[in-house]
């Protein structure tokens, strides 16, 4: 005798109710952290594991990172690239580092950061402008948000090495800036990503953070509302609305 069970729920829910079954795509996925589950692990392809430094406490689903509490991917920046995370979005006019390999003002990396009532993203671009001025800095674009209140929300920044793209998925808000003339992304391999804090000592405001991706490339449209659908899911499973 054998015995069939029927269910209209998804089959990734079944088959892991707590894990791990993305059904997005992972070309391109360098670093996967889910931090309700492991500081350490990293859920992407062939990932390993990454380095915690210091205790960074975890309360229910979200992490809280300090500037001495944080996590090392050991990932290094590309020149394109998307970088996500399921943050609490929280006021203040400090800088909270929630994806970051900044070092200094020659080491600019690229950065997702609130700061000030905004989410921004910061990348190294260099080139000739429009104007015919060598450009060798961080170039920026800033979201301002419209929830501020601890809520958690899934933040995100692609570089396409020419534009960066800023959005808060969850309040549905998106900003872009395009560099103008030769200017481009410039990728400086020897810059690791930091979850919760930049590469300066003591640069880093408190964050709490759900988890975080870092993808080696620029993103489409519906790849990034893929991933979106995919965490909604994974998050409103544990009773978190983003």
């Amino acid at each position: 005798m054998v015995m069939t069970i029927k269910s209209n729920i998804p089959g990734d829910v079944i088959a892991n109710p707590d894990g791990w079954n993305p059904g997005f795509t992972m070309d391109g996925l360098s670093y996967a952290g889910l931090f309700g589950r492991s500081l350490t692990k990293n859920f992407a392809p062939g990932g390993g594991y990454a380095a915690v430094v210091g205790s960074p406490v975890v309360t229910g689903h979200f992490a809280d990172f300090t500037g001495s509490n944080y996590i090392d991917t050991g990932i290094s920046t590309t020149k394109n690239a998307t970088l996500i995370t399921v943050a609490k979005r929280k006021s203040g006019a400090g800088r909270q580092f929630l994806i970051s390999c900044f070092q200094s003002g020659e080491n600019i990396g690229r950065s997702l950061v609130l700061e000030g009532g905004s989410l921004s993203a910061y990348s190294h671009y260099k080139g000739v402008d429009a104007g015919g001025k060598t450009f060798n800095t961080w170039f920026i674009k800033a979201l301002t948000l419209t929830a501020l209140d601890d809520s958690p929300a899934f933040l995100s920044v692609r570089d396409t090495g020419k534009t960066l793209y800023t959005n808060d998925k969850t309040s549905n808000l998106v900003s872009s800036a395009t560099a103008s003339g030769t200017v481009e992304s410039f990728a400086d391999a020897a810059l690791h990503y930091r979850i919760g804090k930049s590469l300066q000592s003591g640069a880093s405001d408190p964050c709490s953070i759900g988890a975080a991706l870092i993808y080696n490339r620029s993103l489409s449209d519906e790849e990034l509302n893929d991933v979106y659908a995919y965490f909604k899911g994974y998050f409103s499973r544990r009773a978190i609305s983003i």
